[in-house]
């Protein structure tokens, strides 16, 4: 009998963080202006051959960058870990935006919808939003990982912008 209600007491507990967790949505988002028109923008992001040489964030993405699609992603995290994961292409705009939603193990468990999002300037520049929602049951426990997460995404924003100065040289 005892036994049941120890595992009765668990399975609430269990299913109060989860119902819990489910709601703790995490935001990562990032701004940058950079010195270049959209579509200068648009043929540096998608040129995924090239990310090694210059992504210290995403190092890696191979695929069709098509609705639906998978595409396979490398990302380098600020400790030296290396994450790869198979997203799916959510929206493609050309010269507009990306969006990819990539899981760790099944949906609900932690979930990251990630996005770029360029707004052309009347200046001729471009206003990149680079940036992820974060879902699921794991986002609570994951806070360090999202706090590295933020750095690779500044840091690629930094590359971004002068991977388009040395292209423009």
């Amino acid at each position: 009998m005892i036994f049941f209600i120890i595992a009765a007491a668990i399975i609430a507990a269990a299913t109060a963080y989860s119902l819990w967790a489910l709601g703790q949505e995490h935001r990562i988002e990032t701004t940058v202006h950079l010195d270049a028109r959209a579509n200068q923008v648009w043929a540096v992001l998608t040129d995924f051959p090239a990310y090694g040489e210059w992504n210290p964030f995403i190092t890696e993405i191979s695929g069709v960058l098509a609705e639906d699609d998978r595409l396979q992603v490398t990302l380098q995290q600020q400790h030296g870990k290396a994450n790869r994961f198979r997203p799916r292409v959510l929206r493609v705009s050309p010269a507009r935006q990306i969006r990819w939603l990539g899981k760790l193990g099944p949906g609900g468990l932690f979930d990251g919808e990630h996005y770029f999002v360029l707004e052309p300037q009347t200046d001729g520049t471009t206003r990149l939003t680079h940036g992820e929602r974060f879902t699921g049951v794991l986002v609570p426990l994951m806070k360090s990982l999202l706090a590295d997460t933020e750095q690779g995404f500044n840091a690629m924003n930094t590359a971004l912008e002068a991977r388009l100065k040395a292209l423009d040289a």
